[in-house]
């Protein structure tokens, strides 16, 4: 059917300006339903370490695991390093020893070396007399110097000097010019050492019965002792020298006093060259000590 079968003009052609007619509104879409919510799915099965398919998750597990294998390790071996170091350099008082000496262990003391101890010589504290000779000894009696009375008393002096702290005074005191030598005489407060000149009266040192020989007046010289026999020193009574049982009681020159010999049968040539203990008192107490080569024994 067309325009004209209604009675109606043609309808104009379009000349493609004609403005287009309003498009109708649009409905508004009626909302969705909310979607309900998904079910949750089930959690996958672990992995079997070392399957296949693990790939890079299976190799990573043992790393792990000796990864804290070795921290577990090094803070064993560091917790056991500070207790024993902590043990050792704080001991608690139950581990300090008792000083008590049933529960305290020996404790081990360095032997003494023979040089520092046994060997050992100190400076001389008493001149001890003999029948061959005298002895400059220690505090612990050990020999400091010794001489013979036919030794040279060049170094006898030395030493005395030394250990009496004073130089002597000498002196020469005459024989008779035909058997009886001529005596060097070494003097110091309280004592006297006498040493022939040899050749001098006829005699040779090598063989006169008496080549040397000494006399004390004093306990003490300087800081040495004078030590004679039989327990004797200057200041004994008489009594008590009686009592050391002398060989032979003689009357001096002066009135009252006595010369007691002890061992008057030891003086002898020797050798070695020994002599007689004299002790001089003046009636009651010993003034001097003497030994001297007594004949006649």
């Amino acid at each position: 059917m067309s325009w004209a079968d209604l009675g109606l003009p043609d309808a104009p052609e379009p000349s493609g300006n004609e403005t287009p007619a309003p498009r109708p509104r649009k409905e508004p879409k009626p909302p969705k339903e909310p979607k309900p919510p998904k079910t949750p799915k089930p959690p996958k099965p672990p992995r079997e370490s070392g399957g296949q398919g693990d790939g890079e998750g299976g190799s990573r597990t043992p790393l792990i695991l000796g990864i804290v294998a070795g921290v577990l390790l090094v803070a064993v071996v560091v917790t056991l390093g500070f207790a024993l170091t902590r043990g050792s350099s704080t001991a608690s008082p139950a581990d300090t020893p008792s000083s008590d000496a049933s529960t305290a262990a020996p404790t081990a003391q360095p032997s003494p070396s023979p040089s520092a101890s046994s060997d050992a010589v100190g400076v001389p504290v008493a001149l001890k007399f003999g029948g061959t000779g005298f002895t400059l000894v220690d505090k612990n009696a050990k020999t400091v110097f010794s001489y013979e009375w036919r030794d040279k008393a060049a170094d006898a002096v030395t030493e005395l000097t030394a250990a009496f702290g004073a130089a002597p005074t000498q002196r020469v005191e005459p024989g008779d010019g035909s058997s009886y030598p001529d005596y060097a005489v070494y003097q110091w407060e309280g004592f006297l050492l006498y040493d022939m000149v040899d050749g001098t009266g006829g005699a040779q040192r090598a063989t006169f019965t008496q080549p040397s020989y000494a006399t004390f007046s004093r306990n003490e010289v300087g800081p040495i002792s004078m030590t004679a026999e039989h327990g004797l020193k200057i200041g004994s009574p008489a009594t008590a020298v009686r009592a050391a049982g002398p060989s032979q009681e003689v009357p001096r020159g002066n009135v009252g006093s006595i010369r007691f010999i002890f061992d008057q049968s030891r003086s002898s040539a020797g050798p070695p060259v020994q002599y007689s203990m004299i002790a001089d008192t003046d009636g009651s107490t010993v003034t001097a000590v003497l030994y001297y080569f007594a004949a006649g024994g």
